[in-house]
């Protein structure tokens, strides 16, 4: 039975499969399509994360961002910094403010 995914997987899937006995057919992305793949991949893992929570989805998290952080080019030393200057301008979740309403007074 044929199972059709369109969606990128981890560089050692296709060989994974093939050690397993079966025939998979996947291609290469160019840079525009590894974008919106890694984008949705994101979503994807994101929606099992919040079903089942779990180290490994995590996992699988991380090394996404890792992967989107490459492909978009950005600069992680850059990243950490803008991380510090959010930790220091609006905090951290570490309190576990839940923000209900704000009221403008209008």
């Amino acid at each position: 039975m044929k199972v059709e995914y369109n969606k990128i997987v981890r560089d050692k899937i296709p060989e994974i499969i093939r050690d397993s006995g079966r025939t998979c057919e996947y291609k290469i992305l160019g840079e525009s399509e590894v974008r919106d793949a890694l984008k949705d991949k994101l979503l994807e893992k994101a929606q099992i994360f919040l079903k089942r929570p779990s180290e490994d989805e995590l996992s699988d998290i991380y090394e996404l961002l890792d992967a989107i952080v490459e492909t978009f080019e950005y600069e992680p030393l850059h990243i950490d910094y803008l991380k510090i200057q959010n930790k220091e301008n609006k905090g951290t979740y570490s309190e576990k403010v839940f923000l209900i309403s704000v009221d403008d007074g209008q």
